[in-house]
């Protein structure tokens, strides 16, 4: 991880869950659980965190979180889920995740 300040304490983060059906290589239909969601202005991207519904925790006790781009629709009723672009991204992440965990296990 980079020692780059994203400013996380200054995003709005909703951590509301709610479970997504997407749809997997073989067009299977997997539920997912919405972990987060945030928007992050220095990337002008939202992105939200989920995990496979029903998933158990590895050896460590950790289960495999899935971070998406959610690009809206020109309605905003819909859109749909890109893969993180860059590695300055995913750091990002890898901190909003960390951080919000942390808290959330306080």
């Amino acid at each position: 991880m980079t020692n780059e300040n994203h400013n996380i304490n200054e995003l709005e983060i909703n951590n509301d869950e709610a479970l997504l059906t997407l749809y997997d290589e073989e067009g299977n239909e997997v539920l997912y659980r919405k972990m987060l969601e945030f928007y992050h202005p220095e990337f002008d991207k939202e992105y939200v965190i989920l995990a496979e519904e029903g998933a158990q925790a590895d050896d460590d006790d950790l289960i495999e979180l899935v971070p998406m781009i959610n690009e809206p629709d020109e309605s905003g009723d819909g859109g749909r889920f890109v893969a993180i672009e860059t590695e300055e991204e995913w750091d990002m992440i890898e901190e909003v995740v960390n951080t919000n965990f942390d808290e959330t296990e306080e």
